[in-house]
């Protein structure tokens, strides 16, 4: 019988003295998986802006720039009160939303590779809608247009998108989408490989034209916050 569940997300900035985000996610993966699990919650993911995806400076987009992400399910989102503690007791601020997630291109944890680092890399986007347009016509051109365009023009092999339903933490930046995509390694420095167009200039341009016209017609592009980061399933 499966469980009604119901789905977090929440944006992690690392503590002050932290030297480093590896620091940060040596005491994520230490702190919560194991306590986590005891508490209820399923299918953690941990992602984080860490040394391995160091040559991907160039896709860091936006002032917000959280360093990690970390997601999972609850079966009752009042039950929060115990993780959403572990989470702020291993970070310097957070930040919470409930989501409805739909993953768009799904990707299969083999059961060997639970706990550790996923291949490539996962690409976090935070987004809001571009000005004048409603909450209905936002979510129509994600999940419709924005889809295919998304896929068809680069190389993602995973894509999920989480769509807030509201914010869960007080003083959570008002976005209104988290998007999760997972790309080969070769993409964090080189363009053509993240559009998947290798050795071929003229597909390069093309995708990344379809690309940039479609973020354009339903996001506000300078809202957008966007991060490189390693990638942990624990599911």
């Amino acid at each position: 019988m499966l469980r009604a569940m119901e789905k977090l997300v929440y944006l992690l900035w690392k503590r002050p003295g932290d030297p480093n985000n590896d620091v940060f996610r040596d005491r994520l993966l230490q702190a919560l998986p194991a306590p986590f699990a005891r508490h209820g919650a399923a299918q953690l993911k941990l992602a984080v802006s860490d040394s391995d995806v160091a040559a991907g400076a160039a896709l860091h987009l936006g002032a917000h720039a959280p360093d990690a992400l970390v997601t999972f399910w609850l079966e009752c989102i009042q039950d929060r009160g115990p993780v959403e503690a572990l989470i702020a007791a291993s970070a310097g601020r957070h930040a919470g939303y409930l989501v409805v997630e739909s993953q768009a291109l799904r990707l299969v944890t083999d059961p060997a590779e639970r706990g550790t680092r996923t291949r490539g890399f996962s690409l976090v986007g935070c987004i809001e809608p571009r000005a004048g347009l409603s909450q209905a016509e936002f979510i129509e051109r994600w999940e419709t247009v924005h889809r295919d365009v998304a896929i068809q023009t680069q190389s993602t092999f995973s894509y999920v998108r989480n769509e807030v339903v509201r914010p869960v933490t007080k003083n959570a930046p008002p976005w209104q989408g988290v998007i999760e995509e997972g790309f080969p390694s070769e993409a964090l420095s080189n363009p053509q490989a993240f559009y998947d167009a290798v050795g071929d200039e003229p597909k390069y341009r093309e995708n990344l034209r379809r690309m940039i016209e479609s973020c354009d017609a339903f996001l506000s592009l300078k809202d957008v916050d966007s991060h490189p980061m390693s990638e942990y399933r624990f599911f």
